[in-house]
């Protein structure tokens, strides 16, 4: 039920860039770095890493972020640092060549990568 909610919430941009200021310090900056190198918002930048793990993590990984969240103050930020580090860990990688829109993925090693970001951009505006 928590991932469910963290899912939910977090991804929406308003939401999730409001979680990012919540969490602060290095995560913050961190994502802040990433967002503004690629030309999108924070909270759009969290919003979609959210949707690409909505979309790819299987039982195993949902379950064992549940096990993480479960026990702690605000399950919910907790659960968010956890997806967007993965991502952040990986060296997120955007492609601004690719034509057409594709989804975001995950690369085996952790990574966030996106086919499309044009169209990305566009709808953070």
């Amino acid at each position: 039920m928590l991932v469910t909610d963290l899912i939910h919430s977090c991804s929406n941009d308003k939401v999730a860039q409001a979680a990012t200021f919540c969490i602060g310090g290095v995560f913050a900056e961190r994502v802040r770095a990433v967002a503004q190198e690629n030309g999108v918002s924070e909270g759009r930048f969290v919003s979609v890493v959210v949707r690409d793990f909505a979309l790819r993590a299987d039982e195993a990984e949902r379950a064992q972020l549940a096990h993480e969240m479960a026990g702690c103050d605000q399950p919910i930020l907790s659960g968010l640092r956890r997806v967007v580090e993965k991502a952040l860990e990986g060296g997120a990688q955007f492609a601004d060549d690719v034509k057409g829109f594709g989804l975001p993925f995950l690369r085996r090693d952790g990574g966030l990568t996106f086919e499309g970001v044009v169209p990305l951009r566009r709808a953070a505006r």
